[in-house]
Parts: C-alpha cells; structure tokens; sequence
C-alpha cells in the first residue's frame, strides 16, 4: 500500500481522520474528515469505480508568483475515466480561497487527462440514500456462489419487483439467507429504490449485471 502524500495528524487541528478498510481495493484508505469516511462509501459501492486511493500525491501549481503545493483527497480510477476528487463541505468549497484553488488545479489536472472534481456534503449527505448505503456495505463481506446468483436469476429476474421479506420466503428453502440478498443489493445484482429506507417491504429485483459476477 502506497503512504498517503502528506502525514495525516490530528496534532493541533480538529480533523477528524481515521482508516478505512477497503473491499473494494483491499488496502487501508486515510480519510481526515467524516465527510471524507462518509464519501468512501459511495466510492465503495459504485460499480463504475475501479480502484481509488486516498491522499495520493501532491500537485505543483503556481499562486501570485510563489510556488504552491496542493494534495487531492482521492485519485480514482473509473471504467473510462479517472477523477482528481476534492471533498469540501459546499459553504466552504464557495469560498474565494477554494475556488482560486480549484481554477488553479483544474487545467493540470485536464492536461494529465484528469476530471478535476469538486464533491460537497450536499451531494454526498442526501437521505436516506446515504444511510442505506452503509447499511449495505455492513454485508459487502458476505460470501456467495455463483449457483446463488444463477438461483436468484431463475426465481426473481422473470417476476416484478418483490419485497425482501417474499424474496427471503423464496429463496430460504435454497439456502439463500437475508445476509446474502443483502450482499447481493450491495454488489448490484438486486437492486431497490435507495431514496427510501431499506426494510422488509422494501421492493427487489434483478439487474442485468451476471456478465460482471464475482463472489469477491
């Protein structure tokens, strides 16, 4: 695992940093904000996102003349793309400080082929979505086989959307649980409204995704 490009402390500050246990990547992502911690979610459930790395180097750009040093929160790496990712509560990424920032950094990003991107606590703290995105990710380690995905398929893919209690009745006599529907809502197998509280009555049913399938 790659160190972080700057030393991450909370000596003198009022950050709120921590580590985070990467499925996805399997290593340790620095995050020192709970804004940060709370935006690693979505990257870890985000099928589109390949592999991401928290404080990953620093930039050089230049302020009035005088050199100046600027670390990303994340680098990730998407299906097509890769983000340089700034994570700033929105009153403070208005500010006249982040926004010279963010016009300084933006083009060297885009002549390394970088999307710079600015992601606010009002983008990332929507509910219950965010909520329900965590709830998922307690089962992110949950393992499955390929025949209870092909056993999900047979019996939910042809139905509408069933409730997670029906699909349960279903599919318990196959040996498939609460914990492992649940791991497959978080994998995107199954899929549900996540802007309603995940629950019993909340309704399922298959994606399109078994070309991707891995019990990972």
């Amino acid at each position: 695992m790659a160190n972080p490009a700057r030393k991450i402390t909370n000596t003198g500050t009022k950050k709120n940093i921590g580590k985070f246990a990467s499925h996805k990547t399997g290593s340790i992502v620095p995050y020192e904000s709970h804004l940060e911690r709370d935006y690693i979610y979505f990257l870890e459930i985000d099928p589109d996102v390949v592999n991401y790395v928290g404080q990953p180097w620093k930039l050089n750009y230049y302020l009035d003349g005088k050199p100046k040093k600027y670390t990303p929160d994340f680098f990730v790496e998407r299906r097509t793309k890769k983000q340089v990712i700034e994570v700033k509560p929105a009153q403070k990424a208005q500010s006249e400080k982040y926004q010279t920032l963010f016009r300084k950094v933006t083009p060297i990003c885009a002549l390394a082929g970088w999307e710079f991107l600015v992601v606010t606590d009002e983008m990332i703290r929507v509910e219950p979505r965010l909520s329900n995105i965590k709830i998922l990710h307690k089962y992110s380690r949950v393992q499955y086989s390929l025949q209870d995905l092909i056993t999900c398929k047979n019996y939910l893919q042809k139905s509408e959307p069933i409730t997670i209690l029906q699909a349960e009745q279903i599919l318990k006599p196959q040996g498939i649980n609460r914990q492992v529907i649940f791991r497959l809502l978080y994998s995107g197998f199954l899929q549900t409204d996540l802007m309603k509280p995940i629950c019993s009555s909340s309704l399922i049913q298959m994606t399109q995704k078994l070309g991707n399938f891995s019990s990972n």
